[in-house]
């Protein structure tokens, strides 16, 4: 399985560099793609602006031939502004990712970072096919600007949906060619942006979230199942979202964590 050529966005820090240092340590050619510094050992690192289109050409510019897997994982949190957030999250993932599948060999891969703040894409799925079917950056910012007061959603979150369902289509797009697209949902993961996230989220909110699973996740966590959609024995595996969360959604469903309880819920039920 060694020796494959990977795309990997958000390499220098956090899920990325976990990710980074497994498939180095598997002995693939990793050509990394970051604003920050490359991580340790990289083939290729091309400095990149995920919000920036002609950044983006110019990155994809940078690599040479067909490559193996193109791994999504640059991201930012809700504290940004929206532009950032819709830019960097999904506009940046989708238009790196349509320059890149037609150059994955056959029985190559697309993994993206998704988020269970992203869980409940189902709710949305009209306006998030009207979203991702706009053309570019200019026409996918404009579309969220006149629609964002009707969704009712952060753009984080929503940004995060869209990851989910954008993989659904990269599915049928790279079966085409012999390849898979799928993504994984984290929960709270602990990385330089956690700090962000319970900014975004409410510190109160999101410690209660952790403590249900006991931690949160280490990069490494994530980043193994990521690796393992890539390069791993997951063939078959295409078109799905894989939620990684110490078994956060999973409580909620079975009901053995009483939603009743959190922080938010009991701020609502205060008169």
């Amino acid at each position: 399985m060694a020796g494959k050529t990977l795309v990997l966005t958000g390499a220098s820090s956090g899920i990325g560099a976990a990710a980074a240092e497994i498939l180095l340590a598997e002995g693939h050619k990793l050509i990394s793609i970051d604003i920050q510094e490359p991580p340790p050992n990289a083939s290729q690192h091309i400095n990149c602006d995920m919000n920036d289109p002609a950044a983006i050409e110019s990155a994809v510019a940078e690599i040479d031939g067909e490559i193996d897997g193109l791994l999504n994982v640059a991201g930012v949190p809700g504290t940004l502004s929206d532009q950032v957030v819709i830019g960097v999250n999904i506009l940046g993932l989708r238009y790196l990712s349509d320059l890149l599948i037609p150059r994955l060999k056959s029985g190559g891969a697309v993994s993206n970072i998704a988020s269970i703040a992203g869980f409940t894409w189902q709710r949305r799925l009209k306006e998030i096919n009207e979203f991702l079917d706009t053309p570019d950056f200019a026409t996918g910012l404009a579309w969220w600007n006149a629609n964002k007061e009707a969704l009712k959603i952060d753009p984080y979150s929503f940004s995060k949906e869209c990851v989910v369902v954008l993989t659904m289509r990269q599915a049928g797009i790279a079966l085409d060619r012999g390849a898979r697209a799928n993504s994984v949902s984290p929960g709270p993961v602990e990385t330089p942006l956690l700090p962000d996230f319970k900014r975004q989220a409410g510190e109160e909110q999101l410690d209660w979230v952790i403590s249900k699973t006991g931690r949160a996740a280490q990069p490494r966590d994530i980043a193994e199942v990521l690796c393992f959609l890539t390069t791993g024995p997951s063939t078959w595996m295409n078109g799905r979202d894989l939620i990684v969360d110490g078994g956060y959604s999973a409580g909620i469903s079975a009901g053995w964590i009483n939603t009743h309880d959190a922080p938010v819920r009991k701020r609502k039920r205060q008169p």
